[in-house]
């Protein structure tokens, strides 16, 4: 009798292990079912920046990286990104969900951000011409903003009539990329078109600035050489483009106004028509890079990280209609990182920062 009950005892046991074998359900010691998914993050320490983030890994038991077959759960509730970017601070769980097999959780913590070592600064595009008679309501606005506000940075792209003799070689391009309807056209920030309204630019003045930028440069007979240097204070997953651009200032040609006596006002620039003695600007002439900017390369922004680029522009070059020889001394170089995302794109952030240089020196990080 007693060999009977221990004989059915011990089918009991083998019975029992086999089961669990087959429904997937055994444990370690820990408690974690030893056919769970295994997530962890390449980082559980984030600052809530807009653009820093931590990259979710989901793993097998064996090993197997299978984070793009599952479904990734920002606290029970979200669907999220294996790049994922924070939207606020706190502590979150990061769980996953394959095929009912249970995961493990990690836990991301979001801090505030620390300040940045970075001055946030503003790009002004102005669609202009010497024809233009409306043109000078912006500049002067332009030139009265900037005379109180040196982080705010402007170019002018001429164009519309032939008979200015500033025409950029592509402003047909430049026009149609930003969907200009007339001029004057102020672009702001490569994001919108500005209202005219200083305010506008007092927000984006005031943003947290996730990278700074640095130009030095040589003028070199009929070239002018130097390097953009772009420091990032964020890890980013982003596509980012960066913009090299030659411009040239003093230039002196009469322009059309009609904010002059008899026509508009308020009276500008002593409400002449024409300003014989109109000093033009920040004239754009070429870019060292494509007109809406080359790639970063992703594996260059990281935090800390430093992507130089090396350029070189000639002094002359065409416009639309003709030639032009610039005055190296009198010239510039504006350089600025934006998102490659396209102008106007409710996702796209526009310029992320921008840094002006007088052709000949150097422009330190600030």
């Amino acid at each position: 009798m007693i060999k009977k009950l221990f004989s059915a005892s011990l089918f009991l046991v083998v019975l029992t292990i086999v089961s669990c074998k087959k429904s997937g359900t055994s444990s370690n010691d820990s408690g974690i079912k030893t056919d769970s998914l295994y997530v962890s993050l390449s980082t559980n320490i984030l600052e809530y920046n807009g653009f820093d983030y931590t990259k979710v890994i989901v793993k097998d038991k064996a090993g197997n990286d299978i984070t793009s077959s599952c479904n990734l759960i920002l606290d029970n509730s979200q669907v999220i990104k294996s790049n994922f970017t924070p939207t606020k601070t706190g502590s979150f769980k990061i769980n996953a969900v394959y095929q009912q097999i249970p995961s493990t959780v990690a836990t991301l913590t979001v801090n505030s951000k620390s300040a940045s070592p970075f001055t946030q600064k503003v790009l002004l595009e102005d669609c202009t011409g010497t024809w233009c008679g409306y043109c000078p309501r912006a500049a002067d606005l332009i030139e009265t903003y900037k005379s109180n506000h040196p982080n705010c940075i402007s170019l002018a792209v001429h164009g519309g009539n032939s008979s200015d003799p500033f025409l950029f070689q592509y402003f047909s391009s430049f026009n149609s990329h930003f969907a200009m309807q007339g001029y004057p056209t102020v672009i702001l920030n490569r994001k919108s078109e500005w209202s005219e309204d200083p305010a506008e630019i007092d927000a984006l003045l005031t943003k947290w600035a996730p990278l700074g930028l640095s130009i030095s440069s040589t003028i070199n007979n009929s070239n002018i050489n130097g390097t953009v240097k772009v420091k990032f204070n964020v890890n980013t997953d982003k596509s980012l483009k960066i913009v090299v651009a030659l411009v040239e200032n003093g230039l002196v040609y009469p322009q059309t106004n009609y904010y002059s006596v008899g026509n508009l006002t308020p009276y500008l620039y002593g409400g002449a028509d024409p300003v014989i003695d109109f000093v033009h600007n920040g004239v754009l002439r070429r870019t060292a890079t494509n007109l809406f900017g080359d790639p970063v390369p992703a594996t260059s922004q990281l935090k800390n990280n430093i992507y130089e680029l090396p350029f070189s522009i000639p002094v002359t070059g065409n416009t639309a209609t003709g030639t032009y020889t610039a005055n190296a001394t009198k010239c510039g170089i504006i350089a600025y990182v934006c998102d490659a995302n396209n102008y106007g794109a409710s996702n796209s952030l526009g310029i992320l920062n921008v840094q002006y240089a007088d052709a000949g020196t150097v422009k330190n990080f600030d």
